[in-house]
């Protein structure tokens, strides 16, 4: 979490020079901007690294279990938390779970009678160097 470390540090001495109400502003348009990036590269399958997500494994047939693209709804899904200090993007509720599962990679059982089954690790949120540049853009626009 180094980019975050430096990103908040950049960030408070940011703050120290707004008001409140445009603190919150600036917050909510760097939260709304970020889920719409992390929407779209969930939609184009990738990580914030840029690497494409492993794909779901093969039944014993050879066929894949379900056809088409992973996480093709969650991107809708996306919550944005905003105040005059904070700005948050993430998941909340049942997908919240299911997110985190992929996010860490986690061993769970998908139902009662199921066996546990191993999900390989696909990171749906996080900060990409890219992401970073745009949010030193964002604000640069907006003390302009």
């Amino acid at each position: 979490m180094d980019a975050y470390a430096g990103l908040h540090h950049w960030l408070d001495q940011i703050a120290l020079r707004l008001e409140p109400t445009q603190r919150r502003e600036l917050m909510r348009r760097l939260a709304q901007g970020l889920r719409v990036r992390t929407r779209d590269r969930i939609k184009q399958q990738r990580d914030p690294d840029g690497h494409r997500f492993i794909p779901r494994k093969r039944n014993q047939i050879g066929n894949k279990k379900r056809q088409g693209a992973l996480f093709q709804n969650i991107g809708k899904q996306i919550k944005t938390e905003y105040s005059a200090n904070h700005a948050a993007v993430g998941f909340g509720g049942r997908t919240a779970v299911i997110a985190g599962v992929h996010q860490e990679g986690k061993t769970i059982k998908p139902s009662h009678y199921a066996k546990a089954t191993n999900y390989p690790i696909r990171a749906l949120v996080g900060f990409s160097q890219d992401d970073e540049k745009w949010i030193e853009r964002e604000i640069q626009n907006y003390l302009k």
